[in-house]
């Protein structure tokens, strides 16, 4: 008897397919990982050394900028003629005055310098040092324009700084800016407080600026390795060199300042770094590998298995869901989705019939409702103009008698067609035109007005629609007001849809008498309950939606403001 291949079967036989390859591959893994991490910490490195090395030259560049900007101070040309000041006092205060701003200058920077300016035609200088040899420092042999490193001594003590001269246009004037050896050397002991470094700085023929921590024997060891090397400071751009010392193998890196002209060194322990690695990397690795393959089958058979009949399943529901029950799904493999789908589709063919069952049957109930909603307009005032004309009639006023006649006639042709259950707005404005023209006649004090848009014309509503709201302002609004009135019909239209605005000068309603009205035109209908602005309202949302309906308001003349509202989206598609 033949074995029945199930899905989880088939996941375990991939798994043990997987098992002998991942094998024969870690060695391989192993060693393509060590390269990588040895580039990595190259990288990394070279990385570090050169945004650090890039941090001291953006202060080195500030001194510069700073001496460079110094020569344009306005006192600086009373110290070239300093000689011609009649007193002393106009001397010192010069000088103090320049003191002040190579001060102000060198505070730009958070290293420790020192600003000395000097006028060769003067023969006198400023300086923020101590004292100043003003013969020996400007001395055409020791003038620099790039920046040295030299040994001078304050107050006795020799010290190391780097020192640069600006000389400007004709020796007007020179501006020496200097900074101390400890400047770097801070510098160094910050890098190796945030890692394991012991950096220093380089220049062949000088000794090293190292931090104050440093392994100063390893160090002398990568300098000699350096020297032998000849790694030229004015020719190295940056690099990665490969030294055993002390019986260990020692990266280093390094990093040439263009502005400075030394070279920032580092070096590290490779065994420090790729131990952990060696030691771990059989283990990670292989297991990576076999969880990465072993991932890969799991998805391609889930995938294949699983996600694609899922997929289907999805889709299916989803089309379901916008109202497609037509759909059915088909599954080749004899798995267990197939009964799923077997199901799914038993399922679909009874939803579709109950759903067009249903459908038909809220067809014929809405079809119902919307007859019996316009059957509950009733032409009221048909005894008044039928008393009307009689009493024209027994006057002789001939014109009133036709003008009545011919506005009854038209109103009751449009109200007792029952075929259509929609007609045009113009339609309707031309029923309303009728209606309120009979009810002028038999009032004779008030005026009407009909503003609609012609783009609006054409809009297909429910028949029968505003001469409730036009009935309910004569009878309710102008008919108890004795004074003269009017009742204005207007329409809008703009991208939040469309209005119709009925509004009088009428006697009005209060406000709780509104709100009333208004709680009254949601609820279902009973015998306490007006049935024109309430038909109107309901149609209203049988046809376009909730969000449809009439709104009230007092209206700016006195009485009551009646709004028709729709959307344009809700009157595309509907019934006609």
């Amino acid at each position: 008897m033949p074995v029945k291949m199930t899905i989880f079967r088939r996941l375990i036989l991939m798994l043990v397919l997987l098992i002998l390859p991942i094998l024969g591959l870690y060695m391989y893994s192993n060693q393509v990982s060590v390269r990588v991490v040895r580039n990595e910490i190259k990288e990394s490195n070279l990385q570090h050394l050169s945004f650090l090395l890039r941090q001291a030259e953006v202060t080195v560049e500030q001194l510069m900028l700073a001496a460079n900007t110094i020569g344009r101070f306005q006192v600086i040309d009373d110290l070239i003629h300093i000689d011609e000041k009649p007193s002393n006092y106009e001397k010192v205060v010069i000088k103090q005055d320049i003191i002040e701003k190579l001060r102000l200058s060198g505070a730009s920077s958070n290293w420790t310098n020192q600003f000395t300016v000097y006028a060769p035609a003067a023969g006198t200088g400023v300086t923020t040092l101590n004292s100043a040899d003003y013969g020996a420092m400007f001395a055409e042999d020791a003038i620099t324009k790039e920046w040295k490193y030299r040994e001078t001594s304050e107050n006795g003590v020799p010290v190391k700084q780097f020192v640069r001269h600006t000389v400007y246009p004709g020796s007007r004037i020179i501006v020496e800016v200097s900074f101390t050896a400890d400047n770097i050397r801070n510098m160094l002991d910050q890098i190796k407080l945030k890692g394991k470094n012991d950096p220093f700085f380089y220049h062949p023929g000088e000794l090293p600026i190292m931090n104050r921590t440093a392994n100063e024997t390893l160090a002398e060891g990568v300098v000699d390795y350096l020297n032998g090397r000849k790694v030229d400071a004015d020719r190295a751009e940056s690099g990665t060199e490969y030294v055993r010392l002390q019986g260990r193998q020692y990266m280093i890196n390094y990093v040439k300042s263009e502005t400075l002209n030394w070279v920032l060194v580092d070096y590290v322990p490779m065994e420090y770094r790729l131990s952990p690695i060696k030691n771990s990397s059989l283990l990670f690795y292989a297991c990576i590998g076999m969880l990465l393959a072993m991932s890969i089958a799991f998805a391609l058979l889930l995938y294949r298995n699983v996600q694609m009949p899922v997929s289907q399943l999805l889709h299916g529901v989803r089309n379901m869901e916008r109202g497609q029950f037509s759909v059915r799904l088909t599954n080749r493999q004899k798995n267990e989705f197939s009964y799923l789908f077997h199901r799914f589709n038993q399922m679909a063919s009874q939803i579709e019939q109950l759903i067009e069952n249903v459908f038909a049957e809220r067809l014929r109930s809405k079809e119902a409702t919307l007859k019996q909603l316009q059957s509950q307009i009733n032409p009221h005032f048909l005894y008044n103009s039928l008393a009307f004309i009689k009493s024209m009639t027994e006057l002789e006023e001939k014109e009133a008698v036709i003008a009545m006649t011919l506005n009854l006639s038209q109103y009751y042709r449009y109200t007792t067609r029952v075929e259509n259950q929609e007609a045009t707005l113009g339609e309707e404005l031309e029923l309303v035109r009728n209606y309120l023209t009979i009810q002028n006649l038999q009032m004779q004090r008030f005026d009407f007005e009909l503003d609609v848009p012609d783009d609006m014309l054409e809009l297909r509503i429910p028949r029968l629609i505003l001469q409730p709201i036009a009935e309910n302002a004569i009878l309710h609004g102008l008919e108890p007001r004795m004074e003269w009135g009017w009742l204005r019909i207007s329409g809008e239209r703009d991208g939040s849809g469309n209005r119709l605005i009925v509004e009088d000068n009428g006697v009005g309603l209060s406000e709780d008498a509104l709100e009333k009205l208004r709680i009254k035109l949601d609820t279902p209908l009973d015998n306490e309950s007006g049935c024109g602005l309430w038909n109107v309202h309901q149609r209203l949302k049988y046809r376009f939606g909730p969000e449809a309906g009439v709104e009230m308001s007092p209206s700016p003349g006195g009485g009551l403001r009646t709004v028709l509202h729709w959307t344009d989206h809700e009157n595309k598609g509907g019934p006609s």
